[in-house]
């Protein structure tokens, strides 16, 4: 079983459309590529990192004027392969330089974000990374902003320009990753607007002027082709700040007090009058790396909230637009589900691997018979989804549960994402076919049989995504 960061190559050579690809070629620059062509679908441009493995890893670069450069690691089975073209010595090294130095300048980036810091020496100016204008804010407070445009969003945030960089970069990430999975069938359709609050308050007060429920972090409006979504990163950066400060000087003042101790004592301090400078000195270690936890969690939040109400954007803006059809609400909240957990790490993405949390709550409500029944499944609407979606409850619920682990057998592993037979299920369901007779087509066997294949499958399937066959 080929591992799951390489099951998005199984996905992908299912499917007609890929960014990385030779369709979508990088632009007109002087970047050379290793090239590897596929005995079935277009060829695949980068740099490959192990030939002689098996399977082959390329890095596919998507490179568009104006826009950040685009990693993807793919992984191809040799019986895949057709034939490889390779680059010359000279222009692999230079390859290889090129894709170091992406990789440390997003490094840099992402360091700087961690904390929002450190500023000043080495950090990098946003404006060398990501190409950010003056917007207006949205709401009536109004106010300036920043914002970036991209093919299918545009971003709009009053938080300091690193949040913003960070938050491009990582969208065109996922956007690259919906459209590779589900590719556009609506090209026409107008980029959503992702408002990035750069505090609770500031979101709070956008979702009272629209009379929205407070509970949910983040929500999509779909008349007005809007994510909104906020987070308290910069208050916390600024208590964490309050509290280096703090610590420097306390850091400074032990310096000192050790230093008396010394000299004092002849340079032979006893241990029990260092003891306390050395504790001091522990524990402010320990509450920094809680701080730096803290303010982590909270990022990824904030990503994982943006990941899972954009997709939905997509989803109804570029592909499956509400006049022509939509994806069932139990397959649409399991896509969104999977992508919320897309790693996006110093400018590469990886999907494929399972959610930990939600792998082990899904087998564990199979075991215990509290997994939906597939057909109560298919025939679910809104309703049966009561929890908030972007909240962290929809990992205990059932339905959540369910839709996620269904979604993510038929990605994975039946690869039905991206097909005909998927455009097929969504028109039939458009025509009003009874949703257990639309599905039973779309995966081509009857549905107790579907359903014993789908639970074992769960039942075996491991946390990178494998299932040990």
């Amino acid at each position: 079983m080929v591992p799951a960061r390489w099951a998005v190559v199984g996905l992908l050579g299912a499917l007609a459309c890929d960014a990385a690809r030779a369709g979508n070629a990088p632009g007109a620059d002087d970047w050379k590529y290793d090239v590897v062509y596929c005995k079935t679908g277009p060829p695949m441009r980068g740099l490959i990192v192990d030939r002689n493995s098996d399977p082959i890893k390329i890095k596919c670069i998507t490179r568009k004027p104006g826009k950040p450069t685009l990693v993807f690691d793919q992984f191809v089975l040799r019986r895949d392969v057709a034939r490889m073209e390779l680059l010359e010595k000279a222009d692999r090294e230079k390859m290889e330089k090129r894709l170091d130095g992406l990789k440390r300048e997003r490094e840099h980036l992402t360091l700087q974000l961690r904390l929002l810091g450190p500023k000043g020496k080495g950090a990098p100016r946003g404006e060398e990374m990501i190409d950010l204008r003056e917007a207006t804010w949205p709401g009536k407070v109004g106010g300036k902003g920043l914002g970036y445009q991209s093919a299918h969003f545009q971003l709009v945030s009053n938080a300091r320009s690193e949040v913003v960089q960070l938050a491009a970069l990582h969208l065109e990430q996922i956007y690259a990753a919906y459209a590779r999975a589900l590719p556009p069938r609506a090209p026409k359709g107008k980029p959503t607007t992702i408002v990035l609050a750069r505090s609770v308050a500031d979101y709070r007060a956008i979702a009272r002027e629209r009379g929205l429920n407070l509970f949910n972090p983040a929500f999509y409006d779909p008349e007005r082709n809007q994510v909104v979504c906020g987070s308290d990163l910069e208050r916390l950066y600024d208590e964490i700040e309050k509290a280096r400060a703090r610590h420097a000087a306390l850091r400074r003042e032990i310096k000192e007090r050790k230093r008396e101790l010394q000299k004092a004592y002849g340079g032979k301090a006893p241990a029990e009058l260092l003891a306390p400078l050395v504790e001091a000195g522990k524990r402010m270690e320990e509450i920094e790396g809680r701080n730096e936890g803290t303010f982590v969690r909270n990022r990824q939040r904030l990503f994982r909230l943006l990941y899972h109400e954009a997709f939905h954007a997509y989803l109804g803006t570029f592909v499956y637009p509400s006049r022509e059809g939509s994806l069932p609400h139990w397959f649409n909240e399991g896509l969104a589900q999977i992508f919320e957990t897309a790693i996006v790490e110093v400018g590469e993405l990886r999907i494929g691997h399972t959610d930990s949390e939600r792998r082990v709550a899904a087998r564990a409500a199979l075991a215990k018979g509290k997994l939906p029944k597939l057909v109560d499944l298919l025939r679910s609407g809104p309703k049966q989804f009561v929890v908030e979606h972007a909240s962290e409850h929809q990992v205990s619920d059932r339905y959540y549960l369910a839709s996620w682990a269904l979604a993510f057998y038929l990605t994975f592993d039946r690869k039905v994402v991206g097909t005909q037979k998927l455009h097929d299920y969504v028109a039939a369901l458009k025509r009003e076919v009874d949703p257990v007779v639309a599905f039973r087509a779309l995966v081509g066997k009857p549905l107790d049989e579907f359903e014993k294949d789908y639970h074992a499958y769960l039942r075996a399937l491991r946390p990178d995504g494998t299932t040990g066959k």
